[in-house]
């Protein structure tokens, strides 16, 4: 099996995301309102839950991790990776007052580490100031991909990106349907255009295309997968660069397909 990327769930409602080999199955972020949910997600998309190796968390958010997911993995063995600067937040916040004693809970910190024959390389973005959030590069044999959601500012986070085979990056709202239906929080996430922006720059200062990106993380009430879509296309357009890889938008509410994701071939460095 290639390296292989599917979303789950991609919403303020619940995220999850899994990435795959013929060695490792991985969720990435795991926030989901019940037990059964959980079950019946993992036995839908992975079969028995027993065959993931483990559960990486981007932050404490409760649509990223949550009380119930956290029971499932107990239950089941499944390790659970979060940054060491969230351990207290996930006690805090998911516990519950439930003891957690047989939660196989493995903190990482700022270095790479391994699930089977993946590598993690974290890195934090900027969102809430109150939780701090984490971005992975994850490599397989010759193969980058980057995974991040939620963040509101991406320059100093660009360079993660250049290079990269597969991106999963937040695209969280329309300017316009804010407007109509304003939400503070939305401050800390990032908006098609910006989103657009961050792509367009990726593209110029890399040597060659990624194989697939999808956005993630849209607002069910303040977004669309087709504006979405559109405003990276004008964009990339508007700045006279070919948007030569293929671009989808993850659902909210149910399973992306799942995408095979390659290696791309190198290209001159774009204008």
């Amino acid at each position: 099996m290639p390296l292989t990327f599917q979303s789950l769930r991609s919403s303020s409602r619940g995220n999850c995301l899994l990435v795959r080999t013929d060695r490792a199955n991985v969720l990435i972020d795991c926030g989901l309102g019940s037990m059964k949910r959980t079950r019946e997600l993992l036995n839908k998309h992975v079969g028995n839950p027993q065959a993931i190796d483990a559960l990486v968390v981007s932050h404490m958010h409760s649509d990223h991790i949550s009380y119930y997911p956290l029971r499932v993995f107990e239950k089941e063995g499944i390790e659970v990776r979060v940054h060491e600067s969230c351990l207290s937040q996930l006690k805090e916040r998911h516990f519950n007052g439930y003891g957690f004693d047989l939660l196989k809970l493995k903190p990482f910190g700022e270095r790479e580490f391994r699930v089977g024959d993946l590598t993690f390389q974290p890195f934090e973005v900027p969102h809430n100031p109150f939780f701090p959030t984490y971005g992975f590069i994850v490599r397989y044999k010759n193969i980058k991909a980057v995974i991040a959601a939620d963040f509101n500012d991406w320059e100093d986070v660009l360079g993660h990106f250049v290079d990269s085979d597969f991106i999963f990056v937040e695209s969280n709202y329309d300017l316009e349907l804010l407007r109509l239906h304003y939400n503070p929080n939305s401050q800390f996430h990032m908006p098609n255009p910006e989103t657009g922006r961050l792509l367009c720059r990726m593209r110029s200062d890399s040597r060659k295309p990624p194989h697939v990106v999808m956005l993630g993380h849209l607002s069910l009430i303040r977004n669309k997968p087709q504006i979405a879509l559109k405003e990276i296309e004008h964009r990339f357009r508007d700045k006279g660069i070919e948007l030569d890889f293929e671009l989808l938008a993850a659902p909210g509410l149910n399973a992306s397909e799942a995408v095979k994701i390659k290696a791309s071939e190198s290209t001159t460095t774009r204008a």
